[in-house]
């Protein structure tokens, strides 16, 4: 996925990029701004080979956003689930979902990607036709369950697709347009999702998402010809993936790249798994909670749109240690907000630090790496630690206390004690060893 930009040399990178852009037929110009490099208009690099890729990722995050958000209004409503049983739902998926990633990454590197993704558009189309024949609570949870399982095999296929076999140079490019277009896909669905709901009905919830899951298997098929077409276009040097210039990072930042994910994804799915009882709390019905708690999935896009364009962020331990400071403040403002402009306030703040720790969490984990399915699968397993991990310590905090602002607690303290990790890790990286140079900034 994302590759680290080279910090010295920008200058010659920049031409490199030039000459590049005028090859394939895109010229991007580059200028710094704030010790970093902003880039100028990367959309139009897009290549018409590429771009069926984005409209398959678009989709799928429109799809899953609608239904497994508002999934948990319908349970709610439907079949009296408290928040209790929500966080229990939700602490299963995400561990469920991070055991799967992990394996789906593995089997997409190994035997293809595009029969992998056939597996997941399938496998989800199953699901949510299970879930629309049979409207039981267990029927809706059997749903839910092979779902997660089928979703595996779709986001870290998808993130391969796009960074597999790209140029160093504009992989970036291609990477923070893949972030920039989930995420704006993902405010979509949740904005005009509670609309959908009530207008089209609770059974829009799975003959919505089946039928663009339907539409997206039958197009795997000309995109893997099509795909395989560009592949034996690409020169020798272009078919293989190649590594940059690595001296000059500090090598510490992988190591918490793997921490900001599951810790951002804690409080993430908290508020996703609890946004029925945050409306009900407020007064908000499903269409004005959908359109309310988007609010911080439009700034995670906005963020994603910046951190792409500029790049002086790079390996910055100030910024990256930021991120967790406004992810706990904007996560315990969202979760007991007493108003709803003060929610709509707190989820400014929690989406900015949710897309840098997110972006950073790529950029410094698979900046290195050939196999992007499989790191990929990873990078999603991590997530679905998050996924479980946030809902599942605030179901026991809620059962153990009955309070219930004791999630936004629980996790809250966890997000700190994050914070303290980080610091520790740092401070060990940058402890002087015998005949090796401590870097980092």
């Amino acid at each position: 996925m994302p590759r680290a930009a080279i910090t010295r040399g920008r200058d010659s990178t920049r031409v490199g990029n030039r000459l590049e852009g005028h090859r394939s037929g895109c010229f991007v110009p580059d200028k710094t701004v704030d010790g970093g490099v902003s880039r100028g208009v990367p959309f139009a690099c897009v290549s018409r080979s590429r771009l069926p890729l984005f409209v398959l990722e678009g989709s799928n995050s429109f799809a899953t956003a609608y239904y497994v958000n508002f999934l948990m209004f319908l349970l709610r409503e439907d079949y009296g689930f408290s928040n209790l049983n929500n966080l229990v739902v939700g602490a299963v998926h995400g561990f469920v979902y991070g055991i799967a990633s992990w394996q789906a990454g593995r089997i997409g590197q190994r035997h293809g990607l595009f029969p992998s993704l056939r597996i997941g558009f399938g496998g989800m189309s199953i699901a949510l036709a299970v879930g629309w024949s049979l409207p039981t609570q267990w029927g809706q949870l059997l749903c839910l369950g092979i779902w997660t399982v089928a979703l595996c095999f779709t986001w870290p296929i998808l993130e391969a697709l796009v960074s597999e076999h790209e140029d160093p140079k504009r992989l970036p490019d291609r990477v923070g347009l893949y972030n920039v277009v989930w995420a704006t896909m993902a405010a979509v669905g949740l904005s005009t999702g509670g609309w959908i709901f009530e207008r089209l009905g609770p059974t829009s919830l799975y003959w919505l998402p089946l039928g663009i899951h339907g539409i997206q298997w039958v197009a795997t098929w000309p995109l893997e010809r099509q795909r395989a077409r560009w592949i034996a276009s690409l020169p020798q040097a272009r078919g293989q993936d190649r590594q940059g210039d690595h001296r000059y990072q500090p090598g510490y930042f992988v190591r918490l790249a793997w921490i900001a994910n599951p810790f951002n994804y804690m409080a993430i799915n908290t508020i996703l798994v609890m946004a029925p009882g945050i409306a009900s709390r407020l007064g908000l019905s499903i269409a004005e909670a959908g359109l309310v708690l988007s609010a911080w999935f439009y700034v995670r896009a906005l963020a994603f749109l910046k951190l792409w364009w500029w790049s002086g962020w790079h390996y910055r331990f100030d910024w990256f240690l930021c991120g967790f400071l406004f992810l706990f403040l904007g996560f315990v403002g969202t979760m007991v907000a007493p108003t709803v402009w003060g929610l709509v306030v707190s989820q400014v703040g929690f989406g900015w630090a949710s897309a840098l720790l997110y972006y950073s969490s790529l950029y410094y984990s698979m900046d290195q790496t050939k196999s992007h399915a499989e790191q990929g699968g990873f990078h999603e397993a991590l997530i679905g630690l998050g996924l479980g991990g946030g809902p599942a310590i605030s179901a026991g905090a809620l059962w153990w206390t009955g309070v219930p602002s004791s999630p936004a607690w629980i996790v809250g303290a966890g997000v700190l004690g994050a914070m303290g990790w980080v610091f520790g890790i740092r401070r060990a990286a940058l402890r002087p060893r015998a005949g090796s140079p401590s870097s980092g900034r």
